[in-house]
This record gives C-alpha cells, structure tokens and sequence, in this order.
C-alpha cells in the first residue's frame, strides 16, 4: 500500500536513534564551544543582523484556495470541507510584530563569498492560542527559513551518520559525503546561491508543518506510527516590490562571483583571503540606513497535493508548477540600525526553534522530528555558557 496524503511516516529504528543524535549534538558543542568563553550555534553559526519588522495577515479567500486545491488534487469534498485554513496565525486579519535573524548556514564562522545557505529565521510576536507542549515562549511563532527549497541529509539514519562524521573531523564528513553522492549533490545545489542581498532573496522552510489536527491526535504517535493530519503546507517569504502591484523581485547574484563552487572566490573579488569578508553584515546596515528603506515578501503557503511530494524526505522538492504558492500575508522591514553592539549580543541570545509556537502549526517530517531533539541541547547549552536567563523577546526593545 502506498503513502497517503497529509501523513507522516516513521522510519525503521527511527527512536534508537534519537538518544544517539542526542550524544552527538553534546559532543559537538563540546568540541567546538567547552573551551570558549562563549557558545554560538552549532548550525547557522554567523549572525549578519537581528531586524525588527512586521507580517500582516491577510483576510484572504479561503474558498478560492479551496477550490484551486480540487482541481489540483483527489480530494473529495468532504475532505476539503474539513481543511480549515483560517486557524492559528493565520485565524484573522493581523499585523504582528516580527523579529528577523539573517545568518549563514554553516557549522563556523566563514567569509560571506564561501559557498552556503543563508538563513531567514522569524520570531513572530503577540501570538495566541494553544501551544506546542516543546515550546520555550508563551506568545510567539518561530518560521525558520532559507534561501533553498531542500535540505540535503534524506533520513534520520543519514542524519546520524554525517553528524556522526562531521563530529569526527572535516575529512571524515567529505568522505561520508563522497559516499552519499545524491546528497552531496543536494548540498552543492543548496549552497550555490550568493545572492545581491538578504533583502531581496527568497526563501523557504523546506520541511513541512501541519495546518491542523485531528480530533484524536495523539502527541505521543509521530515517530513510532504512521500520523495524519488535516492538512500539511510548507512556508516561503517571496521578495516584491514594496509598491502595487508588488512584482516578485528578481534574484541578483553578488557582484563579481564566478560560477564554478571550487573557484577561488577571494581573489576573484579582489579580496585579501585572510581578511574577514562580512558583506551580508555590511550590506544589511547600509541598505537599512537609508531613509527611504522599505523590504517586502509574499508569506506564502504550499500543500501537499500528492504523497509523492515527501513530508519525511526533505531531499525532494515540491514542485511549485503542481502546488503553487497561496499569498496569505505580506512580511515587511523599513529604516532602522542594526549595527549597535547591544543587538548583535540580543541577537546571539535569541532562541529559535520550529517547535517554538502554536499547536494547529505542529512541525512534521522526519526533520523535523530530530530538530526537537537537538535544538532544546544546543539551546541550553548557548545559554548556560553565557549564564542567561532566557526571556521572551516582546519587539519593545530598543538599542542605542
């Protein structure tokens, strides 16, 4: 029998691996942090800048994406009519306050001409209703975005596997990647975009969430049994112009960059190789500077029309020629500083996890199932290091 719709799939053994994951994720923060005064992130290491904007949540015509979804799936009407996507942040018409962290992809600290992802990860502030029991805020929803539609680890059992070598050394993650070619070729894809600017890229949250639960949802289930849910989407930010009739923003390449991944890119730009190159940093202050500064994304969401299109795979993408993209909000960022010192250690301490928010916006796949083991170790190892007291960001801050 194969896949269904709208449900997650546990893997062979999946739960012996979570403690062994677990082990992993210590150790590395060990190897990289016990002697620092301080701990960064184990993944997504750089922070370029923390920008305070806001997401307006559009009254949008549930009907009309309704009836796009029976022409492009087998889903009887029943079915549809028990589809609800007026729930959660997305329950009314709103504008919420929203925290940006923009920051590399990688396991430390590198030039910003280095091959990688950049990430977009959104607090959203003034958020109620019932939570995610792994929650570490009360009133926020965290979407963690990047600049690829992909990851490139296939399964839980791989996901372990390269951490394990990643642990071990750089020469023994190149060589499980060897070894894995069709993931390594999903990671060379994922890291080969350097955009212009952070502001004007697009990005998606490559695995999925629920849009709902069922009445008999058992919190307990998902890794051990097969779980359905009403609705599966994933998310993305798409870049348009701030003005009607808000065109998508075409993508922009950073100035002077060759092509090729393995080329010496240092010396294309011009640059003294064993000086810092902080280009997203730098970009991000001076754009933000301007007076007339004004950044804007679709926030769209996608579903799942086929159980091909993998909830637990996140190596394969959906294809948005089959599922597009439904508007449902607008993400904006206008004038401000973002260089002050106080608020790049603000950013450093923010917490970010997809399994920070509501209930009905559960985070599913098998991805995402191991991010609710790694992110509360990683996290708590941040924070004891720095001997904080984490609290919940409000957007009332100021920095001067």
């Amino acid at each position: 029998m194969g896949n269904k719709l709208f449900t997650e799939y546990p893997e062979h053994n999946e739960t012996q691996y979570y403690e062994l994951v677990a082990e992993q994720a210590k150790i590395q923060m060990d190897k990289l942090y016990k002697h620092e005064k301080l701990a960064k992130r184990d993944t997504h290491v750089k922070t370029h800048a923390s920008v305070n904007g806001h997401l307006e949540i559009f009254d949008f015509d549930e009907e009309k994406i309704k009836r796009e979804l029976a022409k492009r799936t087998q889903l009887t009407e029943v079915q549809l009519k028990e589809i609800s996507l007026k729930q959660g942040l997305l329950a009314k018409p709103k504008q919420y306050p929203v925290l940006l962290r923009f920051a590399n992809g990688r396991t430390t600290v590198e030039n910003d001409y280095v091959s990688d992802t950049r990430s977009m990860s959104v607090k959203v502030m003034g958020v109620t209703g019932e939570r995610l029991s792994q929650s570490h805020e009360l009133h926020t929803q965290d979407i963690i975005v990047q600049n690829a539609e992909i990851f490139f680890i296939k399964t839980i059992e791989d996901y372990y596997g390269f951490f394990r070598s990643v642990v071990e050394s750089k020469q023994a993650a190149q060589k499980w990647l060897f070894t894995h070619p069709r993931q390594f070729l999903a990671l060379l894809k994922i890291t080969s975009r350097t955009p212009k600017s952070l502001l004007t890229e697009r990005y998606w949250s490559g695995s999925a969430s629920a849009l709902g639960l069922n009445p008999d949802f058992d919190a307990s289930q998902p890794g051990l049994v097969p779980v359905e849910y009403p609705a599966v989407i994933k998310y993305a930010f798409t870049p348009i112009s701030c003005q009607p009739p808000h065109l998508p923003m075409p993508f922009q390449s950073r100035a002077g960059l060759p092509k090729l991944p393995f080329s010496d890119r240092a010396k294309a730009l011009g640059l003294d190789a064993s000086q810092s190159d902080n280009y997203y940093r730098d970009e991000l202050i001076q754009e933000l500077a301007k007076t007339d500064a004004q950044y804007c994304w679709n926030f769209g969401i996608q579903f799942q029309i086929s159980p091909k299109m993998s909830i637990d795979d996140v190596t394969i993408p959906w294809s948005e020629t089959k599922s597009p993209f439904f508007t449902v909000g607008r993400l904006s960022v206008k004038h401000q500083s973002v260089d002050f010192e106080q608020q790049e250690d603000f950013s450093e301490n923010l917490r970010f996890s997809p399994w920070n928010g509501l209930a009905v916006h559960r985070p599913v796949g098998a991805l995402n199932r191991l991010r609710s083991i790694v992110y509360p170790i990683v996290a708590e190892y941040r924070h004891q290091k720095r001997g904080l007291k984490y609290q919940e960001p409000t957007g009332e801050k100021t920095f001067n």
